[in-house]
């Protein structure tokens, strides 16, 4: 049973191919604004510690709580939503982000930013349990990898574009205006989404004591295991990527921002290209990929001092990490059967416990010298791939 065919169970909607590819540019312009407003606080905590009168770590912590919000959250939160119409769920889940943003914008205080940072977190979780099934609701047979690609185009846009873009803003015309802009594109992403997303129902009721029972499916647990895992690596590193670059590296501030829209770029291509092979081909992706994602890191700890090596493992790097979320999410619906949420909640989950437990895993490792990540990210691959190998099914065509 392949993951369109679980879609289809709960009622995939007829629509026309322009309808299809509409409802997909609306996935995708949602994910640039739910990616951007999550990263943002990256590039503008300078601002944001300044303005707020509190030390830099208190805003990076920030980015820890989201993502453990979002992992804890993620699973439960589907589950007690999974009969309502995804068309309704999707809907109210934009609303209360942009919200939450639009609160980041209007925070007077630490603790007004961290209860608007929560509301984000809540929703997020949602958002990315549902957003993957319903691309596959509107795909062409036989396209559900490529559909998952084009909504997850909106996360490497929002690495190259929204999050340099929102900063520059930030710097302009201050940090709160940067999070109203992208919740006033929020707001209106979701009025076209209310006119062209079509509408499906919900799926099968899920209780929280089902939850153990959806990660028992064959092939899951050890693609979500290896998930966490893959993530905590690319986070050690990618969370303190600007200091290894600046200390260890040499680069100065205008090189390391090349870098970084390098990373990002190279997301796109990615993205693409595992939409374009991972209906056919995902085993032989998905180890590419792993294998790609390692030789970067292994470039990064060996050659960082060699700039054109550091470039090269920079786009090697980002093409890698871009690709395997549409990767791994594909091989979740495969074997999602007719609960692809509440699948992908766990997903999700595991994600998101691996940014938070990447950044935090950085910054102890990266007190001593910020050279060891890479080497950290490397070392954590071996027991991924070791789960991916076991993984069987949820990477075989079907």
């Amino acid at each position: 049973m392949t993951a369109l065919s679980g879609t289809e169970q709960v009622g995939t909607p007829v629509v026309s191919s322009a309808r299809r590819r509409a409802g997909l540019a609306v996935l995708a312009i949602t994910t640039f604004v739910v990616v951007t407003t999550e990263v943002l606080p990256v590039g503008m905590l300078p601002l944001i510690s300044h303005d707020l009168g509190v030390a830099r770590s208190r805003v990076g912590l920030l980015i820890t709580v989201y993502a453990f919000t979002v992992g804890l959250t993620a699973a439960p939160f589907t589950a007690w939503t999974s009969r309502w119409p995804r068309k309704r769920l999707f809907t109210v889940v934009c609303a209360l982000f942009s919200l939450g943003t639009v609160l980041s914008g209007l925070a007077v205080n630490y603790p007004m930013l961290a209860v608007a940072r929560f509301l984000c977190g809540t929703a997020h979780g949602v958002f990315w349990s549902i957003v993957a099934g319903y691309a596959v609701a509107l795909a062409e047979p036989g396209r559900t990898g490529r559909a998952t690609s084009i909504v997850f185009a909106g996360n490497s846009a929002a690495l190259v574009l929204g999050v340099p873009l929102g900063t520059a803003l930030g710097g302009v015309t201050g940090w709160r205006t940067a999070f109203c802009a992208v919740a006033a594109v929020g707001l209106a992403t979701l009025v076209v989404a209310l006119l062209v997303l079509p509408h499906t129902p919900g799926s099968a009721a899920q209780r929280l004591a089902d939850l153990p029972r959806v990660l028992r499916l064959p092939g899951l647990r050890p693609i979500v295991a290896a998930t966490a895992l893959l993530v905590l690596g690319h986070f050690t590193l990618y969370t303190y990527v600007t200091p290894l670059l600046h200390d260890v590296g040499s680069f100065d501030d205008a090189a390391v921002s090349t870098l970084l829209s390098l990373y990002g770029l190279a997301g796109f291509g990615g993205t693409w290209l595992s939409g374009m092979l991972v209906d056919r081909r995902p085993r032989l992706v998905m180890f590419g990929t792993v294998g790609l994602m390692a030789t970067a890191l292994v470039a990064f700890g060996a050659g960082i001092h060699v700039h054109p090596i550091a470039v090269i493992a920079v786009a090697m790097w980002g093409a890698a990490f871009a690709a395997l979320p549409v990767i791994l999410q594909t091989a979740v619906l495969r074997q999602a059967g007719a609960v692809p949420d509440a699948a992908s909640s766990w997903y999700v989950a595991a994600f998101n416990v691996g940014i938070g437990a990447g950044a935090l895993n950085g910054g102890l490792l990266g007190t001593t010298t910020v050279a060891v990540l890479p080497w950290a990210a490397l070392i954590v691959m071996i027991p991924a791939t070791v789960l991916i190998r076991r993984a069987g099914g949820a990477l075989s065509r079907r």
